[in-house]
């Protein structure tokens, strides 16, 4: 209650000081003679009859509407108020306050607050608020608030905050916030955030936040996010993030994430695509690049140079590796893998069967396989021709017909390899396996077992087995890490 109570104080002292402040300043700049009071039924029926356009006044009582030069103080109308030079200080209108000059202070009208110029302080109207030139301050409009210049402050309407300039602030808005210029501060619209030139901040739109330039801080959007410029920042959308020229920060996608140059996280549920890409790139199908350095997780990574890390079911580079896999296992399965990714980290699709059990057998997965000169893991041996591949792979197996059952093999490879001819090599090491099942007779995939529980009604087995291969197509002999540690440029 005190601090009601101290608030009310403050505004009414600052409604009374400061027409007293500013009266003497308007009057002057005006050439408008003062009077305390005045009262109008209509114009020209009021204390200043014909003259009323000559005079300001401190108090003004419009019992329907009034017209009269400017106003320093408080003014109440029936329908409308309406100054011809400025209105400033505290009014109250059925209709309307109207002024061909600047409008500011307290203005409540049932309709809209107009100004020739600019409007500021608090305005609180049924339908708008409109100012010719800048419109700044708190406004609360049912309809739209709308500048012929910028717009700046707290503004809240049904619709819209319409700016020929800049929007700056923090924008509440129905429909949408739209701007010739700029809009920076925080947004939030029902549909979308439009600028002619950039977007900063954050915001938050059922639709689009779209930008004729860039697009920078937090945005959050039903659909997407676009730019004919850069986008830069934390951008978070159910269906896009779209830049002309480049994309940068973590961007997190339900569809598509497009830009020239992308750096930075992209996350995507379909794809990501960039004319050049560095950073991580995650997306439940498609990675595409011309050129491409760092992290690509997908089920197709495509780039025409590549440089980095691909976890994928296809990995597709110009300058990578593309070659086929024949390699035997233990328990007698013989499978075929396409593998491709770079010289260095690979990723391979595998098709297997096993011709050795009475019954059918499949399996397929996938592979992901680390490729090393073989003194990188022997030191004293010294051979270029000589490799060494690590590699993980994730198999499901089933019989006769495709099966969903919980069926895996989980395998970590240490071969030992030699290449022979630049499209041909051979390799062969031991693997270490653990079989997850809930199929009866499972076991017969494998030959022994060195530990078989079983829990909750999956089966577990583990065991060392071997494996051996050959790659056919182009290969190369990737450089040793020390050589690629020593040719990083780091500034320390």
């Amino acid at each position: 209650m005190n601090k009601f109570l101290l608030s009310t104080f403050l505004i009414v002292t600052a409604l009374v000081l400061h027409p007293a402040v500013t009266w003497a300043q308007d009057k002057q700049q005006n050439d408008l003679e003062y009077r305390k009071w005045r009262v109008t039924l209509f114009p020209p029926l009021s204390t200043n009859g014909v003259e009323a356009p000559n005079y300001t006044a401190r108090y003004s009582i419009n019992i329907l509407g009034g017209y009269h030069g400017g106003l320093d103080g408080g003014e109440i109308g029936g329908l409308i108020n309406y100054n011809k030079h400025y209105a400033s200080g505290f009014q109250l209108a059925g209709l309307g306050n109207i002024s061909k000059g600047n409008l500011s202070g307290i203005n409540l009208a049932g309709i809209g607050n107009f100004s020739g110029r600019d409007l500021s302080g608090v305005q609180l109207a049924g339908i708008t608020n409109f100012a010719s030139g800048e419109l700044e301050g708190f406004q609360l409009a049912g309809l739209a608030n709308i500048s012929g210049e910028s717009t700046g402050g707290i503004q809240l309407s049904g619709v819209s905050n319409i700016a020929k300039g800049n929007i700056e602030g923090l924008q509440g808005s129905g429909l949408f916030n739209a701007s010739y210029g700029d809009i920076s501060g925080l947004q939030l619209s029902g549909i979308t955030n439009v600028a002619k030139q950039d977007i900063e901040g954050l915001q938050v739109t059922g639709l689009l936040n779209f930008a004729g330039a860039n697009a920078s801080g937090l945005q959050v959007s039903g659909l997407g996010n676009s730019a004919l410029g850069n986008i830069e920042g934390l951008m978070v959308s159910a269906a896009f993030n779209l830049a002309k020229s480049s994309a940068s920060g973590l961007l997190v996608t339900g569809g598509l994430n497009y830009a020239r140059e992308l750096e930075g996280a992209a996350i995507s549920g379909a794809a990501n695509i960039a004319h050049e890409m560095e950073g991580l790139q995650f997306a439940g199908f498609l990675n595409a690049s011309q050129k491409a350095t760092g992290l690509q997780i997908g089920l197709i990574n495509y780039a025409k140079e590549f440089e980095g890390v691909p976890i994928g079911f296809i990995s597709y580079y110009g300058n990578g590796r593309k070659n086929i896999d024949v390699r035997f296992s233990d328990g007698g399965f013989t499978d075929l893998g396409l593998t491709l990714g770079t010289h260095r980290v690979y990723n391979s699709a595998i098709f297997g069967y096993n011709p050795l059990l009475n019954r059918d057998v499949y399996r397929v997965g996938l592979a992901i396989g680390l490729e090393k000169n073989v003194t990188d893991s022997f030191e004293n041996w010294k051979n270029e021709t000589v490799f060494v591949n690590q590699e993980f792979s994730v198999l499901h197996h089933f019989e006769d017909e495709w099966r969903e059952d919980l069926n895996l093999i989980y395998s970590y490879k240490f071969l030992l390899g030699k290449r022979l001819a630049n499209g041909f090599s051979i390799y062969g090491g031991p693997p270490f396996n653990a079989q997850v099942t809930r199929i009866n007779n499972a076991n017969e995939y494998t030959w022994y077992s060195l530990w078989s529980p079983e829990r909750k009604g999956r089966q577990y087995r583990f065991w060392v087995g071997f494996t051996a291969g050959i790659r056919l197509f182009k290969q190369e002999a990737p450089k040793r890490f020390q050589d690629e540690f020593n040719n990083w440029d780091i500034d320390w």
